[in-house]
């Protein structure tokens, strides 16, 4: 904003910031025009202006780069996402971007470092959205990354300007230890798509996964006392007006946990088997959590996750819920996944106006739930559409194709699976799902005992998708 008012801010940074912040605005020039369509005017002058400068790479270029590769991934063009930041990649690596400048000003070096690690993020996420694996940067996150405090950073602290900063007793360093858990995604996308494709066995997965998973736990003991996911670290960080990117940080962290250990929800697993029970119950508290979050987002001031990615984790959150209207037999389990779901659908309801790419990944949740209802296979097995569905969150899969050779075991079904199943040929009082109701609807059929998991499940993608 400083170098807004000076008149010295690029322009396509401008552009491209407003082709993403439109959405949001309840200014009355935006009257009349869908949230979701509102950039299209600002990206464009936004490309137009990087067109000019291709071949010029700089600090700017790169940042510019990276917020246009996002507007398109929350159109749902994963192509032109991958694209753009593939192109600030190049742009990073021609300026040997990693090479911190040692005349600039601290909050300068600090910059450069961001930049960098942005490009890095950017660049891995993208290429996992066209099932491609992330390019290993020559100069990647073992770079010495952000040595300053989110706070200073973000309220450019005069001290840091001047060269005299010092780091605060307990430093709010999020997005240092955000960047330490990229390497995990990386590798836990990569093997879950190994795995879909037959490339490697369940079992060679669970040795590896094993040490994916003992890499998370280091990440989460390494957390200091003020960035552990509690109530009052909740609290803390938005009176530090750091709330969303707490939240950020441990949604993405759970995240990574539920697409790890997504696999051990196979109905044709073995049962018996104390690890992969466990495993599957360590997916459904990720999910859990995640819902938690969600609901702080939800219900706390300056915390809400806005973004399109919140929205692909809600969904994969979401699925794992279904599981447990699908398989358990546990009352308390049961009615804990409604609450959840429901809270989901609450949140996703309230985001999806804003981004394309949302409103698709909704409808590819209700593909999903009736993939549940129509398959003789258990539509939890990790094929490659599912490896995809799960990892990749501006993608548009195709249509998922049944196989006969994963047909689940009926030994293996629930009586809640079985039921659920054949809710759909339940009497119209309990199934005739009613659209345009509203939340307060949803959460009147929540406690109603009553109705189905399949019946609430109905209402509530029904109002999703109106």
């Amino acid at each position: 904003m400083h170098q807004f008012k000076e008149g010295t801010a690029s322009m396509i940074h401008i552009y491209a910031m407003c082709a993403l912040a439109a959405r949001f605005s309840d200014d009355p020039v935006f009257h009349g025009i869908a949230r979701g369509s509102r950039g299209s005017i600002y990206i464009s002058e936004a490309v137009r202006l990087f067109q000019q400068s291709i071949i010029t790479p700089s600090l700017e270029s790169m940042q510019g780069l990276i917020l246009i590769g996002y507007y398109y991934g929350g159109e749902g063009d994963g192509k032109a996402k991958h694209i753009y930041t593939g192109l600030a990649r190049l742009h990073a690596e021609t300026l040997s971007l990693w090479e911190i400048p040692k005349d600039g000003s601290l909050l300068s070096q600090e910059e450069h470092r961001r930049t960098w690690l942005s490009v890095n993020i950017a660049s891995d996420w993208s290429a996992i959205d066209i099932s491609v694996e992330p390019i290993s940067l020559n100069h990647g996150l073992d770079v010495d990354l952000l040595k300053f405090d989110d706070i200073a950073f973000q309220s450019l602290d005069p001290y840091l300007v001047q060269g005299t900063y010092s780091s605060p007793q307990s430093p709010y360093n999020m997005w240092a230890y955000m960047a330490r858990s990229l390497g995990i995604f990386n590798q836990t996308s990569v093997l879950l798509r190994r795995m879909s494709q037959g490339s490697i066995s369940f079992h060679d997965y669970c040795q590896e996964g094993v040490v994916l998973e003992g890499r998370l736990d280091e990440w989460e003991k390494s957390l200091p006392p003020n960035l552990r996911y509690t109530t009052e670290n909740i609290t803390s960080s938005v009176n530090q007006r750091l709330g969303r990117t707490f939240l950020a940080m441990h949604i993405g962290y759970h995240h990574f946990r539920q697409i790890l250990f997504f696999p051990f929800l196979d109905a044709r697993r073995n049962h018996d088997n104390m690890k992969l029970t466990k495993n599957a119950w360590q997916c459904k508290r990720s999910a859990d959590i995640i819902s938690d979050i969600l609901r702080h987002s939800t219900d706390t001031e300056n915390c809400d996750l806005n973004c399109f990615i919140y929205g692909h984790i809600a969904v994969i959150s979401s699925c794992v819920h279904l599981h447990t209207l699908l398989f358990s037999g546990n009352t308390g389990a049961l009615s804990m996944a409604r609450q959840w779901l429901l809270l989901n659908f609450k949140y996703l309801m309230g985001i999806k106006s804003y981004w394309p790419v949302v409103e698709h990944s909704v409808a590819r949740l209700r593909k999903f739930q009736n993939c549940c209802q129509d398959s003789v296979s258990d539509p939890f097995v990790l094929d490659n559409w599912m490896a995809r569905f799960v990892t990749e969150h501006t993608s548009y899969p195709s249509e998922r194709q049944d196989s006969a050779a994963n047909t689940i075991d009926p030994a293996l079904q629930s009586t809640t699976a079985r039921s659920i199943c054949a809710e759909r040929h339940v009497p119209d009082h309990d199934n005739n799902a009613k659209t345009g109701c509203s939340i307060d609807d949803l959460s009147h059929l929540l406690y109603d005992q009553q109705v189905t998991s399949e019946a609430l499940v109905n209402h509530a993608l029904d109002w999703l998708l109106e």
